[in-house]
């Protein structure tokens, strides 16, 4: 299929020696997400917030009027998520890091235990930082890989520390983005009444969530119905809008009582903005306005995600072991090399032999697919050389800086040696 869009803007790809790249690699720790965008040519470390917006959503933000409070765009705002989500109460925040922060704060207490299919580095972190236990209950049952363990979720409740919050990420962020199944989100919200526990759900992938939903059933539903049946069985859902939002920057929190919307705006005064803006610009929530409508097109998911596969299908026919099923944002790698520092040491040498930028997460090399960014020619490109790497000798790291937080992000290397692999 062909891409369901014409490229009305684009900007040059830069270009960088492999003396420039050598350089950078050594000042930056061998670590990815230190490198300089500047020097990167083609960037796939995140899908978050790095797609390209629509023309419509660009006119809408030229269009927002800059006010303190009842913005126009946040009325509209405000509308199309309750049509998409059937939440009676939306809050603006300024990206899905916020949501998750004002959310945990508001309802755990130190000591609580809050579950998930997987948590992302991030997400943990919050809960955490408050004097929380995160715990991961995932699935592994193919193809519906994002899916929690509703028996090991019901054995944890029965334990002596009940589960305050069951958290739902839709896509699973863990290999690349792997779907949940509507079968387990129906067994997990009668789990969770039964328990007592929130039924909480990420949802910021939602889209591809639906759509992987709709492909693997063979659903005649449309894309915003499967969304608004995922919907019905959760008690909150917050979201990144940067995802399958599709745009550069927005969140947003959604709730069913009064009483909790009016104690979470509250807390958005104190942390973000007054709630109508939630801490962004009203140009921008009027971007994130019309990107919730652009995201539930399923032309355009039909084409990312196709893009997503179409890397896999390169990379495999290269001899590079990728995750199975691939995922609905992201290609995995499965390394070769058993130490700790492999995934480090191939993301390197990947950006040393090409500019390219890959991210890694749980010691495991991701290429995620911003949205309507890159043309399948520059996909072509990323399977040849990401395969020729692969094949080679990879540097050989020692751990300089082990932070205590945020490993893969924040972790510095230095070469050592080359070895075989």
């Amino acid at each position: 299929m062909y891409e369901p869009y014409r490229i009305k803007v684009v900007e040059p790809l830069l270009h960088t020696t492999r003396r420039q790249r050598k350089r950078i690699l050594k000042r930056v720790g061998y670590n990815p997400f230190g490198i300089p965008a500047e020097f990167v040519t083609i960037d796939l470390i995140s899908d978050s917030g790095t797609g390209a917006m629509t023309s419509s959503q660009w006119a809408a933000m030229f269009q927002a009027r800059e006010d303190f409070a009842g913005q126009t765009s946040h009325e509209d705002f405000v509308t199309k998520a309750r049509s998409i989500t059937g939440f009676p109460h939306v809050l603006p925040v300024h990206q899905g890091r916020a949501a998750e922060n004002i959310l945990f704060k508001t309802l755990l207490e130190p000591g609580d235990t809050v579950a998930a299919n997987t948590h992302f580095e991030t997400t943990r972190g919050n809960i955490e930082s408050i004097g929380c236990r995160a715990i991961d209950l995932p699935s592994d049952e193919p193809p519906f890989l994002g899916n929690v363990d509703v028996g090991a979720f019901e054995k944890l409740n029965r334990g002596r520390s009940k589960v305050k919050i069951l958290v739902m990420t839709l896509t699973n962020n863990i290999k690349g983005g792997q779907p949940v199944s509507m079968e387990n989100i129906d067994d997990a919200k009668i789990a969770a009444r039964r328990s007592g526990t929130l039924l909480v759900f990420d949802a910021s992938r939602f889209t591809d969530n639906a759509y992987l939903i709709k492909e693997y059933t063979k659903s005649r539903n449309s894309i915003g119905q499967i969304c608004r049946r995922m919907f019905r069985a959760a008690d909150i859902l917050y979201l990144s809008s940067k995802k399958t939002g599709l745009s550069n920057i927005g969140g947003l929190i959604c709730v069913r009582t009064k009483d909790l919307y009016d104690r979470l705006s509250q807390e958005i005064i104190r942390q973000e903005a007054y709630p109508t803006s939630g801490g962004l610009a009203a140009r921008d929530v009027a971007a994130m306005a019309t990107g919730l409508v652009d995201s539930m097109e399923e032309d355009l998911l039909r084409a990312h995600i196709g893009q997503v596969r179409s890397l896999a299908y390169a990379l495999k026919q290269n001899g590079v072991e990728v995750f199975e099923p691939v995922g609905g944002h992201a290609v995995v790698i499965v390394q070769k090399a058993p130490d700790r520092h492999a995934a480090f040491a191939l993301a390197a040498a990947i950006y040393l032999e090409s500019g390219i930028r890959v991210g890694v997460f749980d010691d495991t090399v991701r290429l995620a697919v911003p949205r309507r960014v890159y043309t399948d020619k520059h996909l072509a490109y990323t399977a040849q050389t990401v395969s020729r790497v692969y094949h080679k000798d990879l540097p050989h790291l020692r751990l300089v800086h082990k932070p205590s937080e945020f490993y893969n992000f924040f972790a510095r290397f230095t070469e050592i040696a080359q070895r075989k692999v």
